[in-house]
């Protein structure tokens, strides 16, 4: 008998357990970390405000379909789809920050269960519910659970992809690998980066290859089967190569009217990322690992947990699936790296955090693994009603939640979601109080007053669309100044400005001038050139200025 393919008896057995508590058990798996996650994306969804990749999806978004259509033209082709869905639920529930991130809740908490049943399926229910809950308690995850972008979506369809490889393994008919191109596909729809999910899924199918045998749901040539009533796997692993390959490019294809419609438009939507040194894979410096979990410790322990399921695998076939789990949550980043030495660098953590799925599974591997080992010793004597192995299981999830507890409150704050980077702050990752800046030019903004905005870092900071957002239900709202189309007529994310700026003002009104502080040194700086030059030939000087969190609002005047 293969060691790497076959099971423990204590695993064969397990069909026999009683019926009436085979359901129960099977259900909790996934249900409880349903449960944490939903109740974790909800907390707090509505307190932090939004920043300006979410004031992105309101701009676009809050546009008529055909002005919608129009902008995808130029900008965010990729995004269309999930754009689409956010026009149809904000016209039934309403643009606030708590509505448009019940979307994403809902994807994040469908998501839990899939990663719970990955981890079922890899290693029992024990592991199935550890992987869910581990999931679960990640800062990042809830993060991202309450952010209007596509992520959690992503999230899910990596997630789901990965469970329907799983599922192709065991059996490899065309139907359901056929299902699995689909999900890919939709992966892809999310975020494009997220097809990458499959450079794991091929290192599973390579490995196996390579080995001459197939893991994943079997018992070998036993003819026994498996917990839950699934038969042995079928198919060779040149077989299931093949089709997986097949699936693989299948997926691609289905996708591909995004990348291409998306291709050029990429210098404007990740022209600013770097590309990545071999340190950053490692995550020796670049943040990586705690930015991916938004958590240093939740990172340590993660880590540590999953390595642990190499370190305290019963055998070789333990071992593998260990591996495999982890393969599911590195192989992904590898491959955004090599993409990244290419021309246009996709080396941003948030487009690959689907890689946590297989953190997740591996370490809650690692907690089933070691809940065998702790059998007979003190600490399972000590563990009371409880069984044994659960006691364990439940210690060791309890330090996963205890040590993001601090981070799980970070992320909830005011200017939270500006902090895209935390725990680490790099220059265009630090605080932006949009909201403060909108409440003074409320309170002190006079009929006749216009505004001009900041737009030298190609409207990245979308400022002008965090003040046209909070201020919604002002009353004489100052118009904006020096601007020959908004974004809605210029049919992109950017407005255009007067190539003649002594043309768009008219007498000398008083000017409102918001900007980025760390990005200007005072209004006048913050305005392009001609601008600048303009209002200084008109006599005008700064008034005041009031310095909030990130962000500057000064008042001109001749």
């Amino acid at each position: 008998m293969n060691p790497l393919t076959a099971r423990r008896a204590s695993d064969v057995a397990a069909p026999e357990q009683s019926a009436s508590r085979r359901p129960v058990t099977a259900y909790l798996t996934w249900i409880l970390p349903a449960v944490v996650t939903a109740v974790l994306g909800l907390y707090e969804v509505g307190v932090p405000q939004l920043w300006r990749d979410e004031l992105a999806t309101w701009s676009a978004a809050s546009r008529t379909l055909p002005q919608l259509w129009a902008m995808l033209h130029n900008i965010d082709a990729v995004l269309g789809i999930y754009y689409f869905g956010m026009h149809m639920w904000m016209a039934v529930f309403g643009d606030s920050p708590t509505a448009m991130r019940i979307p994403s809740v809902i994807a994040m908490t469908a998501a839990a269960p899939v990663v719970a049943l990955i981890g079922r399926r890899l290693g029992g229910n024990l592991t199935g519910l550890a992987s869910g809950l581990v999931f679960a308690l990640i800062p990042s995850v809830s993060r991202y659970a309450q952010e209007a972008r596509p992520y959690a979506f992503a999230m899910f369809f990596a997630a789901l992809a990965t469970l329907m490889f799983l599922r192709a393994l065991e059996r490899p008919a065309w139907s359901r690998w056929a299902i699995y191109a689909v999900v890919v596909a939709a992966a892809g729809a999310a975020n494009l980066i997220a097809v990458t999910v499959v450079a794991g899924h091929f290192a599973v199918v390579l490995w196996d290859f390579c080995q001459r045998t197939v893991r994943v749901g079997g018992q070998g040539d036993e003819g026994k089967a498996l917990p839950g009533g699934r038969l042995d796997p079928q198919g060779s692993p040149l077989l299931l190569m093949r089709r997986f390959l097949v699936a693989a490019v299948a997926g691609g294809l289905l996708v591909s009217p995004l990348v291409l419609a998306g291709h050029s438009q990429q210098s404007w939507q990740i022209g600013q990322q770097v590309e990545p040194h071999v340190a950053q894979l490692f995550g020796i410096s670049g943040g990586l690992w705690q930015q991916l979990f938004a958590s240093i410790p939740v990172a340590g322990v993660v880590i540590l947990l999953s390595i642990a399921a190499l370190v305290a695998a019963a055998d070789a076939r333990q071992r593998v699936i260990a591996g495999y789990a982890i393969a599911f949550a590195i192989a992904p980043v590898i491959a955004v790296w090599f993409i990244s030495r290419g021309p246009w660098s996709y080396w941003t953590f948030r487009y690959f955090l689907f890689s946590l799925t297989g953190w997740s599974v591996a370490a809650g591997l690692g907690i089933t693994y070691l809940t065998e080992r702790a059998k007979g010793t003190r600490l399972a004597r000590l563990s009371g009603v409880l069984s044994p192995r659960y006691a364990v299981a439940a210690i060791a999830i309890v330090v996963v939640g205890l040590a993001g507890v601090h981070d799980q409150l970070a992320i909830r704050n005011n200017v939270a979601h500006n902090l895209w980077a935390y725990p680490s702050q790099p220059p265009n990752g630090t605080a932006v109080d949009y909201k403060a800046a909108a409440r003074i030019v409320e309170e002190r903004a006079k009929p006749g007053d216009v505004i001009a905005y900041q737009l030298s870092d190609q409207n990245h900071y979308q400022v002008d669309t965090s003040l046209n957002y909070y201020l919604q239900g002002m009353k004489d709202k100052p118009a904006p100044v020096f601007q020959a189309q908004s974004q809605i007529e210029s049919e992109s994310l950017q407005p255009v400005q007067c190539v003649d700026p002594s043309a768009c003002i008219s007498g000398t009104p008083r000017i409102w001038v918001v900007y980025v502080t760390h990005l200007a040194g005072d209004p006048f700086s913050a305005l392009p050139g001609n601008e600048e030059a303009l209002l200084q030939v008109l006599g005008y000087y700064a008034v005041t200025q009031w310095q909030e969190n990130g962000i500057t609002v000064a008042l001109l005047n001749v």
